[in-house]
């Protein structure tokens, strides 16, 4: 897989969080990186997708600040990027509990493995979910408590649901741990005497530890809406074949998250028949274009285009030369590769143009 998707955050006093946003904005730009940051006083927490080359110079360009010197990213690789869109935004709060917690109050971070031993020992302790009902409903950690919330900032309302568990030893998560941090701060302040957290979330008792002890799917805030870990837990809302991912309706006035298996993606992606009859609905979205080259050349005589390539091409391969003027589809019957790294000719039907991009055809 050519992309990457990672997620990371830190709780950390920033002085002057709109410079921040700026400089990391024009640096995802120019990388062509995708993805939502949220920067803040109380510091960042965000989730971006891009080329591995991107992704790790996007890494590079954190950690180089001392500030994140030790800032810790969980990660997955992906066919394309994940969001559609960039979003770097200056907020109150990196994440809305909408009260204050004191972030020194922090549970103790336990590992995935440490999370997996203590599970596989049948050890006496309450696993504590810290997500949204919609993001359990399709997968969780076997025997979990959940809360009633539909988002983050309904948590601190629903504190006395578990207050007979205040003795308890508790082990909270979320999907990638920022979550779980600032409430766990905040059980703290309301009398739980042994709070912990999964450190790294689910993302990384995923990447560490696999499956074990969790049941579903991961739910997460990017154009995949779920991370398969294992036998679906929930049902398509179609067909009832078992199924643990989420789209969105495409009727644009509706927009429900349900539960819609590939097989009646094909025919609806809507919730009801009702939403499928509905005048505004999603555009389609095209299919990421596959650049292989640039043209450099052109030779009017012969007919033969030169080009300039970063992916690999063969012989039979059928190809969209894309510029201003140029608009030429045609399967590549002859290939020549020359001295110079990446420079090959080819014969086209068509005139082409230097700074033509060379695009695969699907």
């Amino acid at each position: 897989m050519d992309f990457k998707v990672i997620s990371f955050y830190k709780y950390i006093e920033l002085e002057n969080p709109e410079s921040f946003r700026n400089l990391l904005r024009e640096f995802c730009l120019e990388k062509d990186i995708f993805g939502r940051i949220l920067i803040g006083k109380e510091g960042i927490n965000g989730a971006v997708s891009g080329s591995k080359e991107a992704i790790e110079a996007f890494k590079s360009k954190l950690i180089e600040d001392q500030k994140f010197s030790d800032l810790t990213f969980r990660e997955q690789e992906v066919q394309s990027k994940t969001y559609h869109k960039l979003v770097v935004r200056v907020r109150n709060e990196i994440v809305a509990l909408g009260v204050n917690a004191n972030m020194k109050n922090k549970g103790n971070h336990i590992t995935p493995e440490e999370l997996k031993e203590m599970l596989d020992n049948e050890e006496d302790l309450v696993i504590l979910d810290a997500r949204n009902d919609y993001e359990y409903k399709v997968g969780k950690f076997k025997k979990a408590v959940t809360l009633p919330i539909e988002s983050f900032k309904e948590l601190p309302s629903k504190i006395k649901d578990i207050e007979h568990l205040k003795d308890k030893k508790i082990v909270m998560y979320c999907t990638g741990g920022v979550r779980c941090e600032k409430s766990s701060a905040f059980l703290k302040e309301q009398g739980f005497k042994d709070v912990n957290q999964l450190k790294g979330g689910i993302i990384d008792y995923l990447n560490k530890v696999g499956p074990a002890h969790y049941e579903g799917s991961c739910f997460v805030f990017d154009n995949r809406l779920g991370v398969d870990m294992g036998e679906p837990v929930t049902e398509c809302e179609h067909c009832q074949k078992p199924c643990g991912t989420y789209i969105n309706c495409h009727n644009l006035d509706c927009d429900k998250l349900f539960v819609n298996c590939d097989e009646c993606k094909k025919t609806t992606k809507n919730c009801s028949e009702e939403c499928k009859n509905a005048s505004r609905q999603r555009p389609q979205p095209e299919k990421p274009k596959r650049y292989v080259g640039t043209i450099t050349n052109y030779f009017v005589k012969s007919k033969i285009a030169e080009a300039k390539l970063v992916k690999p091409l063969i012989e039979n391969t059928k190809i969209s030369i894309e510029g201003n003027t140029t608009n030429l589809e045609q399967e590549i019957k002859e290939l020549k590769f020359h001295e110079n790294e990446g420079l090959v000719t080819f014969p086209v039907t068509e005139r082409v143009r230097r700074n033509d991009k060379l695009v695969l055809v699907e």
